[in-house]
């Protein structure tokens, strides 16, 4: 369908609970088979390439993605907007392809910076070899837009499943292919990935959305601009705080093999890290936006939506941090091989991260649905100060103590930045949400009060497992049974503990039949 004058002014779809919970079912169960394929397809890469081509990804993902944001900027504005017409729909549309040439060109200036702060001139290659995924994707942003706007949400779900499993069997087959020379080239199945999964997105999303932009007239888009730029700041900030971390990494650990291995654990462990968040927060945040914006006009359904997908990713997130925790070192060595064994500590000093991540990410989105994206980047710049005060205090104890003759500067570092990250996020957590239901206007109380039961329960459920995976060690149990039984066993005790709370706020999500109100 090309634009048109009469398409003009089209007004989005109207959500309600009930609808909201239906696609965010149907999201959820795509959303969890898509991490168990990337899981899968993860662990391959893991032992077929090892961590210096992930080191090396690790250097190079900052500078791919901080330059995205703009475009996806204008792609949540083109959502939050109540109506939006065909012209202003192709004006977006040209401006994100722009933004991400823009980008890609950025990307690829960036690593030839980079390389030398990072002294490793590989970056330059990298760099410019991923730029390109960045065009790729800015071609199907605004028709990924009109989806969501439609809150066709599924079928959404339903494209990134089928790009996740083309893009992970294009990036072991070329894992498997450049073996041989693992250390120089490994990174290229990375890079294969990126360009299969970004490219099939982008087909599907203008198939499935059967929009065809029009030709380029002059548009009000004003509103769309002042949304995008606040939210494109904001999301710079966050995200900038966020990979702090690595840059920091990159800069201190160097370019050497060893810097570069080092790094890769790190990053692994942070994408380990980040799957559960994802499972909850990818679905919740795909139908979040769209949701309350178009429910903004009905405090009511608006505050039922918005305290139901923050009960929603605490029951699940709460206790997947405090397991992990409990289970970091067998973990690591099922999914990653015996030669990640020293990531185990810091996929421990990251853990506890999840049981805040996934609130601080959903947050955004409650900020966004009511257009308060100033309110959104006062908080970013907070939290990045805070970040960088932290990491600069890893830095100091890192390099002022001895650690024992086994533990070198760079591997405290190392551990000590993911310490400063979980502790940063969670001390922040609860002003940053108690600021963000002021802005619109819902109590927060109640939610604290539900935050810290499920909390303790989760320890609770810690306990068990802790106790449960000691028996089977000292029994001398394989590591591939005790590991699903220790899970197991903590999903029975945390189920017994939380039953009631699952019931409302869970199990709606995941089955047909008579809504539970929230």
């Amino acid at each position: 369908m090309l634009d048109s004058p009469q398409s003009d002014a089209k007004p989005s779809v109207v959500a309600n609970p009930r609808r909201v919970r239906r696609e965010t079912r149907k999201v959820l169960r795509l959303q969890i088979a898509r991490q168990v394929v990337a899981m899968g397809g993860a662990t391959a890469l893991y032992r077929l390439l090892g961590p210096e081509p992930f080191g090396l990804f690790g250097m190079v993902i900052p500078l791919l993605m901080l330059p995205r944001l703009p475009a996806k900027a204008m792609r949540m504005a083109a959502v939050q907007a109540e109506k939006i017409s065909g012209h202003q729909r192709s004006a977006v549309f040209y401006l994100t392809v722009l933004l991400g040439v823009g980008a890609a060109l950025l990307t690829g200036g960036l690593g030839h910076l980079f390389s030398r702060i990072y002294q490793a001139p590989e970056l330059v290659w990298v760099s410019w070899a991923f730029a390109g995924t960045t065009l790729a994707e800015s071609f199907g942003l605004t028709h990924l837009a009109c989806l969501q706007r439609e809150l066709k949400l599924g079928k959404i779900a339903v494209i990134r499943l089928v790009s996740q499993i083309a893009a992970v069997t294009a990036a072991v087959l070329a894992a498997i292919q450049l073996q041989a020379d693992v250390l120089e080239l490994g990174v290229w199945a990375l890079i294969a990935m990126e360009y299969v999964q970004l490219s099939m997105n982008t087909l599907g999303y203008w198939y499935s959305g059967r929009w065809r932009p029009g030709c380029s007239v002059k548009t009000e888009i004003k509103h769309l601009l002042r949304f995008g730029g606040n939210y494109s700041l904001s999301r710079l900030i966050f995200y900038t705080g966020q990979n702090m971390d690595k840059v920091l990494l990159a800069f201190v650990l160097g370019g050497t093999q060893t810097g570069q291995r080092l790094l890769g654990m790190y990053t692994a462990m942070y994408n380990l890290m980040m799957k559960p968040v994802d499972v909850v927060t990818d679905p919740v945040t795909s139908v979040m936006l769209p949701a309350l914006s178009r429910a903004r006009n009905n405090p009511k359904d608006y505050s039922r939506i918005a305290i139901g997908f923050y009960q929603f990713t605490a029951i699940l997130l709460i206790p997947a941090g405090v397991g992990l925790s409990v289970l970091s070192a067998d973990v690591v060595s099922l999914v990653n091989g015996p030669d990640w064994n020293e990531a185990a500590v810091m996929l421990l000093a990251l853990a506890p991260t999840i049981c805040v991540h996934g609130l601080i990410n959903i947050s955004g989105s409650l900020l966004a649905s009511v257009g308060q994206t100033g309110r959104l980047l006062a908080a970013a710049s907070m939290l990045f100060l805070i970040q960088a005060l932290g990491y600069a205090i890893a830095y100091w104890f890192a390099s002022q103590f001895e650690y024992g003759p086994d533990v070198s500067v760079h591997d405290a570092f190392s551990v000590g930045v993911a310490v400063s990250y979980s502790v940063v996020l969670s001390v922040f957590t609860v002003p940053y949400l108690a600021f963000c239901f002021s802005r619109v206007e819902l109590a927060i109380g109640p939610l604290l009060l539900e935050l810290a039961q499920i909390l303790g329960r989760s320890m609770l459920m810690g306990i068990t497992v802790w106790f449960f995976q000691d028996l089977m060690v000292s029994n001398g149990w394989s590591l591939y049974f005790r590991l699903p039984l220790a899970i197991l066993a903590g999903g029975l005790a945390y189920s017994v503990l939380m039953w009631s709370r699952i019931q409302q706020s869970v199990l709606p999500f995941f089955k047909r039949g008579r809504e539970v109100q929230v």
